[in-house]
């Protein structure tokens, strides 16, 4: 099972584990909301009257919701013939995973009205603004009253709030008491129920120290003989790379803002204080002469 939040190269861990499934009679799940309270809460939100809905192609938002409760339904079969489950998670930089999700849902979702969709002439100017709008209202805890604002502020939240919303509610765990081994570039959790293995999206770079680690680890994990990760769904591979490449090098945030982001303990949990420093450094106004 691939149960992660959104945009920290899932469909990479999908096609693996695809590899793995037949051999082992097993089923590849992929999705990031199983959890029956969490889908409700969307679901209400998609229900909200026309003048809010801002959301142009509603196929991929609402299959968020359909692939959860299948998830959860198979969760719960396996749960009643006592199967073990594999879960596969992960960790992104926050402000990285933050303009992947704005592009992805500008590429797919689109907007009704603002310059954040497919048949718009979307500037990197004005992706930089909108996103960071959005990380003031998810650092102030403030929701949008617009759908696709919404949704990617609620995405966008997920960094400090899924694995315990969502991990812990599903298999109850506390990805806090565990420890990240930075050696072997997991964290790996077990119940009595579940496997679970959570990596980095950043080690998954071929040329990061713990690249061939977790490529072991993950081949132990699923039973494959990977010699690499499949590369799917990149933003480097779509329409939107320049943008996505533009909104990287021109994406900042204030001190303050970075000192919440990178000071929830979740982010420390799983990167140390260099690591850390350099994400603040890279995300900076200073850090824009760098790029």
């Amino acid at each position: 099972m691939i149960h992660q939040m959104a945009k920290v190269a899932s469909r990479s861990w999908v096609e693996a584990a695809k590899l793995a499934a037949p051999t082992e009679g097993s089923l590849a799940i992929h999705c990031h909301y199983a959890v029956p309270c969490h889908r409700e809460r969307i679901e209400v939100v998609f229900g909200w009257p026309a003048a809010r809905q801002t959301i142009a192609n509603m196929y991929l938002p609402r299959n968020i919701l359909r692939v959860g409760a299948s998830a959860w339904e198979q969760i719960e079969s396996a749960r009643r013939r006592q199967e073990r489950i594999q879960v596969v998670s992960g960790m992104r930089d926050p402000v990285a995973r933050s303009i992947s999700l704005i592009v992805f849902m500008s590429d797919f979702y689109g907007h009704v009205s603002r310059p954040l969709s497919p048949r718009a002439v979307v500037s990197p100017e004005y992706v930089v603004g909108s996103l960071q709008e959005n990380w003031r209202l998810v650092l102030e805890r403030r929701e949008p009253g617009q759908t696709f604002e919404w949704l990617l502020w609620y995405l966008t939240d997920g960094f400090r709030n899924w694995f315990a919303g969502e991990l812990g509610a599903a298999f109850g765990v506390d990805v806090l008491q565990g420890e990240f081994q930075v050696q072997e570039a997991v964290q790996r959790m077990r119940t009595p129920e579940a496997d679970i293995l959570i990596y980095r999206v950043e080690d998954m770079l071929p040329e990061a120290p713990g690249y061939a680690p977790l490529l072991a680890q993950a081949n132990t994990f699923l039973g494959t003989t990977l010699t690499s990760f499949p590369i799917v769904n990149s933003s480097f591979q779509r329409r939107s790379r320049e943008l996505s490449a533009e909104v990287r090098r021109q994406f900042w945030l204030p001190t303050d803002m970075l000192d919440a982001i990178y000071g929830e303990p979740v982010v420390q949990h799983f990167y140390h204080r260099d690591e850390i420093l350099a994400f603040k450094k890279l995300w900076s106004a200073r850090g824009l002469k760098g790029r």
